[in-house]
């Protein structure tokens, strides 16, 4: 991909970096439709070589929004691997208010699919069981985000989760066994007898965030 993308954007290619075990940030100055053609006749071979499609940005963009997606560039500036050029982090840092907001703005959203999932279960608890497991992967992200918020180290991001249930004064207990509905989602059905704690969880936390001050 980085030989792919060196071809296409020539002397404009900054930098091809990891930004997860399948995907990448391809940087370059300057983006059009020739590059976009280009890039798209090869994205076959690179989902046939297990590599998901790339996000396409150039430097400027990636610093003028970081006030737009905190949470998601601070998580590629923390856990990038750099595979070709130089990436464009230097003395880049996401302001923790727009971080503070973004978090507030998951926590509501938690909460809320939360509610609306439960009313549209009508009491069957196969629908609720199904509620709880799919909601594991978005409560680790937040709790997560919540801990960098915090200051904690996010390097582990199971770590990192409990951290974050920790410092909103959630039940560890309850957190721990809905986190590993991620890797086992057919024990959410024993959690269906605890979906009112999570509800009350839900909105602690997002009074949580709320409630943060630098």
């Amino acid at each position: 991909m980085a030989a792919d993308c060196r071809r296409v954007f020539e002397d404009r290619f900054v930098a091809l970096v990891a930004s997860g075990p399948d995907s990448g940030v391809v940087f370059a100055h300057g983006i059009g439709p020739g590059d976009l053609e280009a890039l798209g006749a090869l994205t076959d071979t690179w989902h046939h070589d297990g590599l998901g499609t790339p996000l396409l940005l150039t430097p400027e963009e990636f610093r003028r929004s970081l006030d737009a997606f905190p949470i998601e560039y601070q998580a590629i500036i923390d856990r990038h691997v750099l595979i070709a050029g130089t990436a464009p982090f230097q003395d880049i840092e996401v302001d923790r208010q727009h971080l503070r907001r973004a978090c507030e703005v998951q926590a509501k959203s938690h909460l809320l699919h939360l509610r609306q999932g439960w009313m549209e279960a009508t009491g069957h608890d196969d629908r609720l069981a199904t509620l709880i497991a799919q909601s594991a992967t978005p409560l680790h992200a937040l709790l997560s985000n919540v801990a960098r918020l915090q200051g904690a180290n996010t390097d582990d991001s199971k770590h990192a989760a409990l951290a974050g249930a920790r410092c909103a004064g959630l039940d560890e207990d309850l957190v721990r066994q809905i986190l590993l509905l991620e890797s086992a989602p057919d024990h959410a059905r024993h959690l269906v007898r605890r979906l009112h704690e999570y509800l009350q969880a839900s909105e602690r936390l997002w009074a949580f965030v709320d409630g943060w001050t630098t």
